[in-house]
């Protein structure tokens, strides 16, 4: 269950109460997190494994098909927006084929119909979006409680560009941001220099554990080297704008016939090499959410 919810009526009345800029920022991240909630579900609908922290801009390189655009809120149900099959709406959600251009307008209710996408894939679909709109009522209703940072933790280096902008407006963040920003200052203070001074591309986060690592040299004869027919797909993708190396690795194993072999949390093999050609190919790279799970890279 969630921790924040709001009724509609709730919900349109603080967040009438905000300033535009606030306003207009909020709308852009529901439409961030809605986009990022449809391209997660149809991405695993095709079996893909999806970092958590991936964005929706990444994920959409591995979809063929629909791809979420973005919705429409008249502020009440108006036969002036209305669903595929003809029913007054309220929220009109947009979807576009990659591949037709095709653009279909729905109630969320009629999801299946007009996609024709099993009900599981809806369900996760449904689920993603209900939880985009729990985080709004969590920023709402942290302002009416009139929430205040914790100064020691904003005072983070790695602090997230959309917590940054949400300071910035003087809106609260969001627990995930807490969470994370916890869990990086106790890496920090966990960390020896030894670790600190470590090369990025030897670093052991690279590896699920020490066994994975190991198990990884036994199965390539080159465990730490990107096999050279990657090398253009993945500079080519960078330059495309894609910053997350798992679904970079996802995209090299679809559509460049790269080995599929898997750790045990899903995460493909070809990951180790292809973030350590990525560092090396690119000095002065940007690396940021180092974990165990993903890297993500920006490219100046």
């Amino acid at each position: 269950m969630y921790r924040y919810k709001l009724s509609v009526e709730e919900r349109d009345q603080l967040f009438e109460q905000l300033s535009p800029e606030q306003q207009e920022f909020l709308k852009q991240q529901l439409v961030r997190g809605k986009r990022t909630a449809f391209a997660n579900a149809m991405a695993k609908e095709k079996g893909l494994s999806i970092p958590p922290d991936a964005s929706f801009e990444d994920i959409e390189f591995l979809l063929d098909d629909w791809v979420y655009v973005g919705y429409i809120d008249a502020g009440e149900v108006t036969p002036l927006l209305r669903c595929e099959c003809g029913r007054p709406l309220r929220y009109q959600h947009i979807v576009e084929n990659k591949r037709t251009g095709e653009v279909k307008k729905f109630g969320i209710l009629h999801l299946q119909e007009h996609l024709n996408i099993d009900a599981k894939t809806v369900d996760a679909v449904k689920k993603g979006i209900n939880a985009v709109d729990y985080e709004l009522d969590e920023v709402l209703i942290k302002i009416q409680r009139n929430w205040q940072p914790d100064p020691d933790l904003i005072n983070h280096p790695d602090l997230p560009e959309e917590a940054k902008i949400m300071l910035d407006l003087n809106l609260p963040l969001l627990d995930r941001h807490i969470r994370r920003l916890y869990h990086q200052r106790s890496m920090i203070i966990n960390m020896n220099e030894k670790e600190l001074n470590h090369k990025p591309e030897m670093d052991s986060l690279l590896f699920d554990n020490a066994s994975e690592g190991q198990r990884q040299t036994e199965d390539l004869l080159d465990p730490l080297v990107l096999p050279v027919e990657f090398h253009d797909p993945v500079r080519k993708y960078l330059a495309e704008g894609i910053k997350s190396a798992r679904i970079i690795c996802e995209l090299l194993i679809e559509k460049h016939g790269a080995p599929n072999k898997r750790f045990k949390s899903g995460r493909p093999k070809i990951y180790v090499p292809v973030c350590i050609f990525i560092e090396r190919d690119n000095p002065g790279v940007k690396v940021v959410d180092l974990n165990r799970m993903d890297r993500q890279y920006y490219i100046n």
